[in-house]
């Protein structure tokens, strides 16, 4: 129920438009020039590309028979509690679908898919394996009910069926040198999805594009959980482990899509023939986007983890001196929330085009997992806070809708972790903690962002925008050190409670989210009047 209502809160439309006060009629003026406005019903195709990241939540099994299966219990008994695992990468898209465009409402149907490789960690800690897990092929079947938010700008929300493919792994031991134990296989899943985006027309530079258009677009997609039971390759033997692993992914998408319309010829309305003694035309209007504004507002977000352990002691079980690798890379990650405030300074320029400064905060729990693949513990580690300043650059695709991007510096605030072994037999023992930390790193981003006005009701000086957002990070190593229960478990802990395990784990994250805030402009009343 927190991921569908993080997801609807993610892509919340943002609608709106402005109106102008009409100028004083004069005589003897020529009739105005068709407004251009692109037909929405009829069938469109697409595609375009984007990348993502995954999380899934994964735990061990036993599968009752095989290799270890008579030790591990009758089938299906769990082996540990379930931690959360990471991946990203990108994919390219198609797709189409048909809309119906009623008065300044749109509604549609759908399907696409998207093909590429999103990788990450499947790793079982009863045999300290891990392989490379990818997401490969998605598609999607779906309707979708968006708002002009100005005659050529469609905001949207969208929702419906999604299927997935797999790739399945060759477990390879995480300590160096070790080779392939055993294999997963791979798998399909079934679930649904719910998204949201921006589409309008392709008109930059003064040069139209009749029938073309651009849209980006949000997705949030939600799979059941898989059983996939480990093989022994055959330099190990034959048959089952005895082990398995349970997967159950969240994968949250964000592309850029090039789309055809093809019964739009860009100019959806009717000419009207020079007349003498007619009343001027109605002012153009348009918000004024110079000058400060401030915003908050809220949203949620993933974050995916490269994370390998090192030795803290010379020749810590062979391994050589302190800071050698003993656990190969693994890829842990993590989900949650968020609030947001901030401000900035916006200058238009040439008409068109919106450059800016800003600084913001993002503020809430965004926690996942931080593993010691060695000891086979684990603890939940927290993005606590975000910081960015940056600047942005945007065109005015209609009056009152800015199409950006951002960039700049970004900092971040970790909680530390109090791990724990993840054998169940043990009972959630806990073992040892790890610092909070700070890491500072760059960030990349974009959104959309419009007058405020829905239904005929203006609210002058009030925005909404939405907003993607990657951040990155350097990677930081984080010593672990003994909690006084793990150094009296049946393991023994370094050589008491306030020693060194002997490891340390390194955790690199990068980190994309997505929110909605409400934007007040100070200097903005709601409209710019261009003069005839």
């Amino acid at each position: 129920m927190k991921k569908l209502v993080f997801a609807l809160g993610a892509v919340t439309a943002m609608t709106g438009s402005v109106s102008a006060a009409d100028l004083t009629a004069r005589p003897y003026v020529k009739a105005p020039a068709p407004i251009a406005a692109p037909s929405w019903t009829g069938f469109y195709v697409f595609g375009g590309g984007g990348g993502g990241l995954w999380n899934a939540d994964s735990g061990l099994y036993s599968t009752g028979s095989g290799f270890f299966g008579p030790i591990a219990g009758p089938a299906g008994t769990p082996r540990d509690r379930d931690r959360r695992l990471g991946g990203s990468g990108w994919f390219g898209t198609v797709g189409a679908g048909y809309d119906w465009q009623f008065s300044n409402w749109v509604a549609g149907v759908f399907a696409d898919g998207q093909f590429g490789e999103l990788s990450g960690s499947l790793n079982d800690t009863f045999w300290g394996t891990n392989g490379n897990e990818k997401l490969r092929t998605s598609y999607a079947a779906g309707a979708r009910l968006g708002y002009l938010v100005a005659p050529n700008v469609l905001s949207y929300v969208n929702a419906g069926y999604t299927g997935s493919q797999w790739s399945g792994t060759t477990q390879v031991g995480l300590w160096p040198g070790t080779s392939a134990f055993d294999t997963t296989p791979s798998f399909r899943r079934d679930g649904w999805f719910v998204g949201g985006g921006v589409e309008s027309n392709l008109n930059i530079f003064g040069i139209a594009a009749p029938g073309w258009f651009l849209k980006t677009e949000y997705r949030s997609a939600y799979y059941d959980r898989v059983a996939l039971p480990e093989t022994l390759t055959p330099a190990f033997g034959t048959g089952l482990t005895g082990i398995g692993m349970t997967f159950k992914p969240w994968v949250q998408t964000v592309s850029t899509s090039l789309v055809y319309r093809f019964n739009d010829k860009g100019v959806a309305a009717v000419d009207v023939a020079p007349r003498i003694y007619s009343k001027a035309p109605s002012a153009v209007g348009g918000p004024n986007w110079t000058g400060f504004y401030a915003f908050g507002g809220g949203g949620g977000g993933l974050w995916a983890a490269d994370s390998t352990v090192l030795s803290t002691v010379p020749g810590f079980f062979g391994a050589g001196p302190a800071g050698s690798l003993i656990e190969g890379n693994s890829r842990f990650g993590g989900s949650g929330w968020f609030a947001t405030v901030g401000a900035g300074y916006d200058w238009q320029i040439a008409g068109k085009w919106v450059a800016g400064l800003f600084g913001d905060g993002q503020f809430g729990d965004i926690r996942g997992s931080l593993v010691d693949t060695f000891w086979g513990t684990e603890g939940t580690e927290k993005l606590r806070a975000s910081y960015a300043a940056g600047a942005r650059l945007g065109y005015l695709v209609a009056p009152n809708v800015l199409s950006y991007v951002n960039a700049g510096y970004s900092g971040s605030e970790w909680s530390g972790a109090n791990l724990s072994i993840l054998a169940v037999v043990v009972g959630n023992t806990s073992y040892s903690t790890n610092p909070s930390f700070r890491r500072d790193g760059w960030f990349v981003g974009g959104g959309v962002e419009n007058s405020l006005s829905l239904f005929g009701l203006a609210t002058p000086g009030w925005f909404m925008k939405t907003e993607y957002r990657a951040a990155y990070y350097d990677r930081i190593t984080l010593p672990q050190t003994c909690t006084a229960e793990g150094a009296a478990s049946i393991f023994g802990c370094g050589t008491g409670a306030g020693t060194s395990t002997g490891t340390a784990v390194t955790f690199k994250p990068w980190v994309q989210t997505i929110s909605t805030s409400l934007v007040y402009r100070f200097n903005s009343d709601g409209a710019v009047v261009a003069k005839y």
